[in-house]
């Protein structure tokens, strides 16, 4: 038998009468809650109807999140009664700081995490920043955690809360994050805020250089990385520079009979002296590899060579059959 004892029978829930769930007479596929969690939302649906904010209430929310971290209204209504009641929210941010690490994917345990931090607003985040620092190495792709990151760096920004050196360090962990598995999409999403993209970033007095030459020996240490690929189009675009000047160091990548007659001769250009790839590549290279191919067809149709993009497209259609059908999308295209 449950040594569980109801809402109803314990003394501090008296004078409050529960509001079961309504699913209607015939619920096409009515959900087996387990009595605990019934009886404690039964309850719950009473204390927000009446708009009850009490000790009580506070405890109970805390019981429903434990057992359905994931339960939006209910993280909602805990906030109002914090705040009603004037908790003090480090304590709370303490309880956040155990939720975080049982419920890692749960959006509602790190947007209630910035809720507070809105309301207490330190006079510096450094702690918070560790804090997700810490929380990402058992599950370094995280987005949630992630977004919650590029929200407390904007926000003190704007606050004037995030000195130079913080930036910096945060740049030197980037760098680690991206050392440690360059395959991380969001610490190179992260890398692109950090560069390129934050308030204020300055931009860059080499017009990207050092990140294309980083890039580049990202994409050398992982060629099938696309998360590298992507960020190297990215700041091509960004700083309005030629795909071509970039190919030559590239050529290993594209070892095929039908593609030497169509890579073009690279023009003269600031952007060159780039790393190259080893040549030759470790054997168990594959190759050629699709992102350089489409990367060389790209390159055409910035050229004009519609024609010969349009033949890379199609040998793409062949190479990489997974996207068979978009690169007859990109083939067609060059057609038009």
């Amino acid at each position: 038998t449950s040594s569980y004892i109801p809402l109803s029978d314990r003394g501090q829930w008296a004078g409050i009468t529960p509001i079961p769930q309504n699913d209607g007479p015939n619920p096409l596929v009515a959900i087996m809650y387990s009595p605990e969690y019934r009886d404690a939302m039964d309850f719950f649906r009473a204390v927000s109807a009446s708009g009850e904010k009490s000790e009580r209430a506070l405890e109970l929310t805390e019981t429903i999140i434990r057992m359905n971290p994931a339960h939006y209204t209910v993280w909602q209504y805990r906030m109002a009664i914090l705040l009603e009641l004037g908790k003090d929210l480090e304590v709370e941010l303490e309880l956040m700081n155990e939720f975080a690490r049982e419920n890692l994917k749960s959006y509602q345990v790190w947007h209630h995490r910035l809720l507070l931090m809105t309301h207490i607003s330190p006079a510096s985040p450094q702690a918070e920043i560790d804090y997700i620092h810490t929380s990402l190495l058992p599950d370094p792709k995280n987005y949630h955690t992630w977004a919650y990151l590029h929200w407390l760096f904007s926000h003190f920004h704007t606050l004037g809360r995030i000195t130079p050196k913080m930036w910096q360090e945060e740049q030197r962990w980037c760098d680690e994050m991206l050392r440690v598995d360059g395959r991380n999409n969001s610490a190179w999403g992260w890398r692109w805020f950090l560069t390129i993209a934050r308030p204020e970033a300055g931009g860059l007095a080499d017009q990207g250089r050092g990140e294309i030459i980083y890039t580049l020996k990202q994409i050398h240490t992982i060629p099938h990385n696309v998360s590298a690929w992507n960020y190297l189009r990215g700041l091509l675009k960004h700083f309005s520079h030629p795909f071509s000047p970039i190919l030559p160091a590239l050529h290993p990548y594209l070892a095929h009979p039908d593609l030497k007659s169509l890579i073009p001769s690279p023009p003269s250009s600031s952007l060159s002296n780039l790393p190259a790839a080893r040549d030759p590549l470790p054997g168990d290279t594959p190759l050629p590899i699709s992102h350089a191919v489409e990367f060389l067809a790209d390159t055409l149709v910035e050229m004009g060579r519609l024609g010969d993009a349009g033949l890379i497209f199609a040998k793409l259609g062949e190479l990489d059959r997974m996207r068979a059908g978009y690169w007859e999308y990109r083939r067609r295209a060059c057609a038009d």
